[in-house]
């Protein structure tokens, strides 16, 4: 059995509200001990995509052992499966409606969360992030094996454009997977697989121009940055850039590859 004290939070439920502090309440019930750290509460209302990316962009940042619980939940109360996942070295907890799909390896191990002894009663069916995701986690902090959770599964679901893909030999699809609190266009095509010359194309419009850091460019004109997560970001200096195109997440990118000379001037 492995013990872990950190549990870490993941949410759309803002700060608001008592949700929140009821998950911590239940946590906290459970093994006293725990060191419970808030990722993020302002994910934006059931934006499954963006959560899939701010988890995929700081968990290999937490100590190895670290639970974290992802409850981003749009299908709460229908049938959708609630999971738990050993992978990467870390332990994973939430809805099975892909909020994992990038944090997931190949080799990890997956149970269908059913088993009632781990929740809390009554379990209401429009907040399982405090009757069943949070007692689960507290209660792996304290040794339960994730066999004692439910039956070995294999088929996670995976959200169908977390990734992006090479549709040609000089052109990569990708898509928006998150925008920042400064209006920041964060997309899911690496700075690696971009590489140094390419052109970007989103909303109708061509993004050549690229800059180390923001306030390397001209206020109020588009560039390309590679963000801190390795991805390929669209940013204006001192602006919204995801005003200024009018996007949201899920919209179309595409990088046509080596088709400027020259990058971050």
């Amino acid at each position: 059995m492995n013990e872990s004290r950190i549990i870490a939070l993941l949410t759309d439920f803002g700060t608001r509200d008592y949700y929140v502090g009821a998950m911590k309440g239940v946590i906290l019930g459970i093994n006293p001990l725990a060191e419970i750290v808030d990722i993020t509460h302002e994910i934006e209302p059931q934006n499954v995509m963006s959560a899939a990316f701010v988890l995929s962009a700081c968990y290999h940042d937490f100590p190895a052992g670290t639970i974290f619980v992802c409850v981003v939940d749009p299908g709460v109360g229908s049938e959708r499966r609630a999971i738990a996942a050993a992978s990467n070295g870390h332990t994973f907890v939430g809805p099975d409606n892909g909020i994992f799909s990038l944090v997931l390896a190949g080799d990890s191990k997956m149970v269908s969360i059913e088993n009632d002894l781990f929740f809390r009663k009554p379990v209401s069916s429009t907040f399982h992030g405090r009757d069943i995701f949070a007692p689960v986690a507290a209660h792996l902090s304290v040794g339960t094996d994730l066999e004692d959770l439910g039956p070995v599964i294999n088929d996670p679901v995976s959200l169908a454009d977390i990734h992006s893909r090479r549709s040609s030999e000089n052109t990569i699809e990708g898509s928006v997977v998150h925008i920042d609190r400064f209006g920041n266009i964060l997309t899911n095509i690496t700075a690696r697989d971009a590489g140094s010359g390419f052109k970007l194309e989103i909303a109708g419009r061509s993004v050549t121009e690229r800059r180390p850091f923001y306030a390397g460019a001209e206020p109020g004109k588009l560039f390309v940055i590679t963000g801190s997560a390795g991805f390929i970001e669209v940013s204006i200096n001192g602006g919204s850039a995801a005003n200024v195109l009018g996007v949201a997440v899920g919209t179309a990118v595409t990088v046509r590859l080596d088709e400027i000379t020259s990058a971050d001037t």
